[in-house]
């Protein structure tokens, strides 16, 4: 975790430090997601539409490849469980 302390202007705003921007790979005129929840105020850097187009392909293939993973772990277990029946 990397903290620091910001004040707050006249007109609400805050600056974000420097090395928190580098870090977080904020530009100017980025947008970000501001937060308040059990008395905590969080900022949270928002995605471009092509980071979530990369993430959303990501998970996509991921999934794809659980779903043929359970699909080969299924036809194992159907091959199993019919050689059992086969025996009763």
């Amino acid at each position: 975790m990397y903290e620091t302390i910001s004040t707050v202007g006249e007109r609400g705003q805050i600056t974000i430090s420097k090395d928190i921007r580098e870090k977080e790979g904020l530009k100017p005129k980025d947008k970000v997601i501001v937060k308040m929840e059990n008395g905590k105020i969080t900022i949270e850097k928002m995605f471009s539409k092509k980071e979530k187009e990369k993430l959303l392909i990501e998970g996509y293939k991921k999934m794809a490849k659980h779903d043929e993973e359970l699909e080969d772990e299924m036809k194992y277990t159907s091959k199993e469980t019919d050689a059992m029946l086969d025996d009763y």
